[in-house]
Order: structure tokens, then C-alpha cells, then sequence
């Protein structure tokens, strides 16, 4: 006769039950940066208003190019299918020239980022400007990071209302 053997029931807990789960993002924080000052930052608001004059006067400098040509001298002309920048008019035929500049432009970008790439992004990368730039926008406006912290903790009020609209109006003419 076989021996009857009585199966036992093991109190087991789920590995992943409601109870115990993790969630798997964390909830929005605010970021309220600091202001800093010293050597590099003052080279680098140096930069920036170098960088932002590019940014905003290259679509107003002339060019001349002769008679029936556009006197910019950067401009996507999507109407006649041309790009002009200062010397270079590419036409669409050309367009291999363009994919071998894009070509020559990555290896560039990877030669020159892995070489002095946090000096870029530090200081003359697009973003980094333009961010820095809304952030000069906002302490201005709402004061210094002890201040913007005690204005958003604070209620709405007319005030707070008028500082937001604000910024945000400021934002907008800069963009």
C-alpha cells in the first residue's frame, strides 16, 4: 500500500500585489535653480549676447547679390526653390553638395563634441542660451529662487496672477 502523503498549504504573498508595488514614476518637482556667479558665468552671459546677436541678426543682414537675387544674406527661399547663405545659392540639382556638407557636418559634430563637447553645450549650444536666457526673464520678473519658491507655494492672488502673465508675455516676445 502506498503511503497516503497530506499536502499542506504554504501562506505565499504575491510579489507584485497593489499593496506592496512601487509606483514607476514619481511625482512633478519643481525646479527653482540658483543663481551663480563668478569667472565662467560672467564669460558665459559674454557668449550668450555674442550667441543671441547671431541668432537674431543673421535673418536681417544684407547681402548684395546683384540685380534679381534677394539681398540676404541667409535665406530659405521655399517659393523658388533656393537656399542662399552670404556667398553659396544651392539650387535643388544640387542637393548632393548638401548631403555631403551634412555628412562632413557629422563627423565634424562627432570630432568636436567628444573633443571639447561640454564647452558647447556649457555655453553656445542653442538651448543652454535660450534657457538661460528665460531664466534671467524669470528672475527678473519674479525675483531670485527664494522668492519664485515662496510665490508658487503661496495662493493665487492678483499679484501672483499679474507676475505670471507676466513672465509669460515676456516669454512670448522673446520667442
Amino acid at each position: 500500500m502506498r503511503d497516503k502523503t497530506q499536502l499542506t498549504r504554504l501562506e505565499t504573498e504575491t510579489v507584485n500585489s497593489a499593496k506592496t508595488r512601487k509606483p514607476l514614476y514619481a511625482a512633478r518637482q519643481k525646479i527653482f535653480p540658483k543663481r551663480a556667479s563668478g569667472n565662467f558665468r560672467r564669460f558665459k552671459w559674454l557668449v550668450m549676447t555674442i550667441t543671441l546677436g547671431i541668432y537674431y541678426l543673421a535673418a536681417w543682414l544684407p547681402w548684395a547679390r546683384g540685380p534679381f537675387a534677394p539681398d540676404q544674406a541667409v535665406l530659405l527661399d521655399v517659393a523658388n526653390r533656393r537656399f542662399y547663405f552670404f556667398f553659396i545659392e544651392i539650387w535643388p540639382q544640387e542637393f548632393f553638395y548638401v548631403a555631403g556638407l551634412l555628412v562632413m557636418a557629422g563627423v565634424g559634430l562627432f570630432l568636436i563634441t567628444s573633443t571639447v563637447g561640454r564647452a558647447w553645450c556649457g555655453y553656445a549650444c542653442p538651448q543652454t542660451v535660450w534657457v538661460d536666457l528665460f531664466l534671467l526673464v524669470e528672475r527678473a520678473i519674479e525675483g531670485d529662487r527664494n522668492a519664485r519658491m515662496k510665490l508658487d507655494a503661496g495662493p493665487w492672488t492678483a499679484r501672483k496672477l499679474m507676475l505670471r502673465v507676466s513672465k509669460h508675455a515676456v516669454w512670448l516676445v522673446i520667442a
